[in-house]
């Protein structure tokens, strides 16, 4: 098991900060022809609403800043699982997938919902299957570097 304290709380920051890094860049690509400061802007909508959209820099700043701390929290979450069931660091592609879509399922069925961002309609099929790449990057990123960061302290 693992004797330094702080082990567990670096590896968690670290994933969380990997695993959204991926989300946020495959998020800039996916709502192309959107900007980044655009994306970052309905990101920080969950905390500001509406407001979020003429808020400039300040409020895609906000959005950046709510994004990875969300990621964080799910690298918490990650890490705190696999010191229970180390699998998770043996198998980080198998359990970096299925946690993403998790993710996934949360975000979409929980956080957002209760967030201060418009409601959104249903989105197309195709948009839906991206969001679910999406966050299996977010997963797989996240996986592989509390992997890479545990495993021989955890294994």
């Amino acid at each position: 098991m693992i004797t330094k304290p702080g082990a567990l709380a670096r590896a968690a920051i670290l994933a969380g900060l990997a695993g959204g890094a991926a989300d946020i860049l495959t998020a800039f690509v996916i709502y192309r022809p959107a900007s980044p400061v655009r994306i970052l802007q309905a990101v920080g909508s969950g905390l500001l609403g509406a407001a979020s959209f003429e808020g400039g820099m300040g409020s895609a700043a906000v959005g950046l800043i709510a994004h990875f701390a969300i990621a964080i929290i799910f690298g918490g979450i990650f890490v705190a699982a696999a010191t229970q069931a180390p699998v998770a660091l043996r198998k980080p592609v198998l359990s970096g997938l299925l946690y993403g879509i998790v993710v996934y399922g949360v975000m979409n069925s929980i956080v957002v919902p209760l967030s201060m961002a418009a409601e959104r309609t249903t989105p197309p099929d195709h948009m839906t299957a991206l969001g679910v790449m999406a966050h299996a990057f977010f997963g797989l990123a996240l996986s592989f570097t509390a992997a890479r960061m545990l495993r021989k302290t955890v294994i």
